[in-house]
């Protein structure tokens, strides 16, 4: 049994699936924001899980492998319809509740959802990723740093003042989350958080405000960026050549009108990027750099999730594939 840990319409992980069903193999995939799975019971033989469609019951500790691909498991897995909804803060108006009852629910339900993780996890001989969806951009810096790989310049602020102060450090820059930022989808919109660029404008409107500490970075004159995707030692990178195009300069997400082609990173910045995967303990992710106008690489960021399918996809990686195989036996196979 193969466990997937994601959400309902996850491009990727329904290629992988379709894998997967074509070698025979059994998944169970759990999505984050479906109820097809529901919690039924706990104890130190097993955690287990019941279809509410076929009726099956399973023990995630039986699973051989598991893809964390995203959170999966969210309150609505402890949530039946025979359940005392006065006593749950999921699915009704929490202003039912004051503050230290509602905040023990969300710890109890917290406190479950690590043990699943991390019993799954342990038990596993085979993980791609680990219950671990959203890094510290600050902190991977650093590590970036400690490895000798160049990153660019940043400063976290809270008002206007500080805001006119980094323009002039700085110079152009761009501002980004500290963590994975937003990757939602409500009533059929998707919502998402980009690296957006500060604008004249917006130094001038707010030099007398105050606002929550936030990021800013900057900006770095690219000649190309580079997204790669990183599996058990292997990375698989794609030059994206986005500075030529004004929609794409500052976020190559936005539109997607670029020309793509394979790239082979130097082995030494391939080495470097390998020592911040074992210091974080991740066998796989994404991984943003910029090549500047002087040929140096910049580290951005690692995504612990990533949307592998657009460096897969253009350059041919087959990832979807190679990742089947890594969950069915545990390597990587590169054809």
């Amino acid at each position: 049994m193969i466990i997937i840990f994601t959400i309902q319409y996850d491009y990727s992980t329904n290629c992988v699936v379709d894998y997967l069903n074509y070698l025979g193999e059994k998944v169970v995939r759990i999505n984050g924001d479906d109820d097809v799975y529901k919690f039924e019971s706990i104890n130190k033989y097993g955690i287990y899980f019941r279809n509410t469609i076929t009726g099956e019951i399973i023990n995630l500790k039986e699973a051989k492998a598991c893809w964390w691909r995203r959170t999966g498991i969210s309150y609505r897995h402890f949530i039946d319809t025979g359940i005392n909804k006065s006593l749950l803060i999921d699915g009704i108006d929490i202003t039912l509740f004051t503050k230290d009852r509602n905040q023990y629910f969300i710890d109890e339900f917290s406190a479950l959802k690590n043990y699943v993780f991390n019993s799954v996890y342990e038990h596993c001989k085979i993980n791609l990723g680990k219950p671990l969806f959203n890094l510290n951009r600050l902190i991977v810096m650093d590590i970036a740093e400690k490895h000798g790989l160049k990153t660019p310049d940043y400063e976290v602020i809270h008002n206007g003042k500080q805001l006119l102060k980094a323009k002039t450090e700085l110079g152009g820059a761009v501002t980004k989350a500290i963590s994975n930022g937003i990757y939602d989808d409500i009533d059929n919109h998707r919502f998402y958080t980009y690296t957006e660029l500060l604008e004249e404008d917006f130094y001038r409107d707010n030099q007398k405000n105050v606002f929550f500490p936030s990021l800013i970075t900057g900006l770095v004159k690219k000649k190309i960026e580079i997204r790669t995707f990183y599996i058990e030692g292997h990375f698989f990178s794609m030059a994206v050549y986005s500075q030529s195009n004004e929609k794409t300069k500052v976020d190559f997400r936005k539109y997607a009108n670029n020309r793509f082609e394979p790239y082979k990173l130097p082995d030494e910045i391939e080495e470097k990027l390998k020592k911040i995967f074992e210091d974080l303990k991740l066998n796989c992710g994404s991984v943003d750099l910029i090549v500047d106008k002087d040929g140096e690489y910049i580290f951005l960021e690692i995504n612990p999730v990533g949307q592998y399918s657009m460096t897969s996809d253009p350059c041919n990686y087959n990832l979807d594939k190679i990742i089947t195989n890594y969950l069915v036996d545990g390597r990587v196979e590169i054809n």
